[in-house]
């Protein structure tokens, strides 16, 4: 009834019923023949959109607001493409990670906390406190400690204005009324670091990031009285679908940027 049906459909006979044989005829062949491509087609459909579901396929993007960040995630980066080789990453340096994340530019963000949102699942991953680093000859070198009042006219290099533990830091010095001058402003910290090196500035950054320099050229002081730290964290849009790749991205984010804490 059905084949009779698509016949009047499609204006031809695809079967010569002769007597008690029945044969194909030429329409029903080229029928036949598209058909089968179209079920072939159909089953890579569903196949590409089951890879897709799971995330085996595809793309993540991944919104850093500290840029310093980037390099210790490396590893771990190339060890989740091992795992999900068809999954393209996408950094995103950016210091407006929470507005790239609800404007769905980006698929996880890593920033500091400043403030909860709703809109957001916020998971905190370690605390960041930030130290002195000057060159090893120094007059702050041998110091076991230092106040925010010492280092008040001090020349800094630094991260842009927008950086958020630029935004800490400077936050904490305008608070105790303290000026903040800088002669280098930069998100390279190799570019920091021999502006420091050779004397011309000094600068803070993270215990974490500080515990990574070469101490025959450099020396991290605490800071006293005034500890700079912020809350990092990392952050999705709440109620987001979550795929398999990204629920590992996740995980083996939290585990890096925890393990890694001092």
């Amino acid at each position: 009834m059905q084949i009779k049906a698509l016949e009047e459909e499609l204006g031809m006979t695809l079967f010569d019923r002769a007597g008690k044989k029945i044969k194909m005829t030429d329409a029903g062949k080229l029928l036949l023949q598209h058909s089968a491509h179209a079920l072939k087609d159909l089953q890579q459909a569903k196949a590409s959109i089951e890879e897709l579901r799971t995330e085996q396929r595809g793309s993540l993007r991944i919104g850093i607001a500290l840029p310093e960040l980037e390099e210790p995630l490396q590893e771990m980066l190339i060890h989740f493409h091992q795992s999900f080789p068809k999954v393209s990453l996408h950094i995103h340096p950016s210091f407006d990670v929470t507005e790239q994340l609800l404007d769905n530019r980006v698929d996880v963000g890593i920033t500091l906390h400043s403030g909860t949102d709703e809109r957001l699942v916020q998971l905190p991953l370690r605390t960041e406190k930030y130290c002195l680093v000057v060159p090893v000859e120094h007059v702050f070198s041998n110091r076991t400690s230092i106040t925010l009042d010492e280092l008040r006219h001090v020349p800094w290099a630094m991260q842009p204005e927008c950086h958020p533990g630029r935004k800490l830091i400077e936050k904490c010095f305008r608070d105790r009324g303290y000026p903040f001058a800088t002669v280098l402003e930069t998100n390279s910290i190799p570019s920091i670091l021999r502006w420091v090196q050779e004397g011309l500035a000094v600068t803070l950054q993270t215990e974490s990031l500080a515990a990574e320099l070469d101490r025959s050229q450099f020396c991290t002081v605490p800071i006293l009285c005034g500890v700079l730290q912020g809350q990092l964290e990392l952050i999705y849009q709440s109620g987001r679908y979550q795929g398999e790749a990204l629920k590992r991205l996740i995980e083996k984010i939290q585990a890096v940027l925890t393990v890694r804490s001092n």
